[in-house]
This record gives C-alpha cells, sequence and structure tokens, in this order.
C-alpha cells in the first residue's frame, strides 16, 4: 500500500530572517569569546557565518546595533531565575553555597559573561548603546533582586537589602573578570565559600529581633 509522503510545514519569512538573526547573534559572542570584541567587524561576522556583507546589515544596520542585539541575547540566557533561586525550604547554609555557586556557574563563571562585558566596554564612547545597556541591566538587577528576596526571606525587603544584594553581585562579577588574569581558568572556590558565608551572617543577624528588655 504506497504511503502519502510527508509535506513538511514551510517556514514563513518571518520565521527564516529571525532564525538567521539568531545565527548571526550566535556567531557574533563567539567571535568576541575567541578572537575579542574589535575582532567582530560586520566583515568578519559575515565571513564566519557564511554570508555577505550587505547580507548581515540588511539584519543589522551596524555594528552598534548588531552589538546591542548580541548583549540582549547574553541578558536573555542569564536570566535562567529556574535554575538560580534554590528553594527558601533548604536550611540556610545549603541555601547560600546553592545560590552563590548557582550564580558562578550558569552566569559569570561563563566566557559569554566575559564576552557581555568586552561589549559594554567597547561601547562605552556610544551613548545610545550605553543607554539601552543600563536599561538592559537595570532590567535584569530587579529581577536578581526579587529572586534573592524569594530565596532568602531572612532579609527585609528594605534599601539595606538592595544594597547587599548589590554587593553580592558585585564580587560574582569581580571574580568573573578576575578569570582574565588567571592562567590555569581555576574557579575561586575560597572566594565563593567566603561570599556564601557572608549571605548566612547577613541572613541571620537579620532574623534576630531586638529584645524589648531595656
Amino acid at each position: 500500500m504506497p504511503t502519502t509522503p510527508v509535506r513538511l510545514a514551510r517556514r514563513t519569512h518571518a520565521e527564516r530572517s529571525q532564525q538567521t538573526r539568531q545565527h548571526l547573534i550566535a556567531t557574533t559572542i563567539q567571535i568576541v569569546q575567541d578572537r575579542g570584541l574589535e575582532a567582530a567587524s560586520i566583515h568578519e561576522v559575515a565571513k564566519t557565518a557564511g554570508m555577505t556583507p550587505g547580507a548581515v546589515q540588511h539584519h543589522f544596520a551596524s555594528k552598534a546595533d548588531l552589538m546591542m542585539q548580541v548583549l540582549a541575547q547574553i541578558v536573555a540566557d542569564q536570566d535562567a531565575s529556574g535554575a538560580l533561586w534554590p528553594s527558601p525550604q533548604l536550611p540556610l547554609p545549603e541555601r547560600a553555597h546553592a545560590f552563590v555557586h548557582g550564580l558562578w556557574l550558569l552566569i559569570y563563571g561563563q566566557p559569554r559573561f566575559i564576552a557581555a562585558w568586552s561589549i559594554y566596554l567597547g561601547s562605552r564612547c556610544q551613548p545610545e548603546v550605553v543607554q539601552r545597556v543600563a536599561a538592559q541591566r537595570q532590567v535584569l538587577g530587579v529581577k536578581m533582586y526579587q529572586g534573592f528576596c524569594q530565596s532568602f526571606p531572612e532579609l527585609p525587603p528594605v534599601p539595606e537589602t538592595e544594597a547587599f544584594v548589590d554587593l553580592v553581585l558585585s564580587a560574582l562579577r569581580g571574580m568573573g573578570v578576575r578569570q582574565l588574569f588567571s592562567p590555569d581558568n581555576t574557579p575561586p572556590a575560597a572566594q565563593l565559600q567566603a561570599l556564601a558565608r557572608t549571605v548566612v551572617l547577613t541572613c541571620t543577624a537579620s532574623s534576630v529581633q531586638p529584645s524589648d528588655t531595656p
């Protein structure tokens, strides 16, 4: 009995365009990670992606536009909130360890983190790009703060807590940048443990209620 051939659904023009954009973004990220920001010219991106410079500019009008989309993709990839946030039911030391090490493994210890900061620093003389990057970072910062407060309900929703969360993230960013100068790319185990202990101590101090007795 003859079989009826299966017809594959044809992709729409919008789907093909989106796939091409994703391919170009992924290619650019790889170039930045392997060879640095300066190597990621429109010409080099086109060559590596197997396209012409004109085809790349059809999707991205300029290198700045391409870099913005690269940053947006990296930020989206970093927003792995389901994997980042440990359950508040876990014991505090276990939670703090899981949180700090999870952030390191998923975000700050990744080559894409260095690529993101290379793009950001390389675009600092382009006000429009810097402004949009700052807006994206602000949105991500709000998500990180909300997730932190859900995982560590011991900390009250006050400005001091927001400052502490920013301090924790700043420490992790510093460790990530430090990897540039680590010849063997060894994870900063001692620093991560110290940061986890700091989270535990801060949460413990915040959960201690002042005595009513004079």
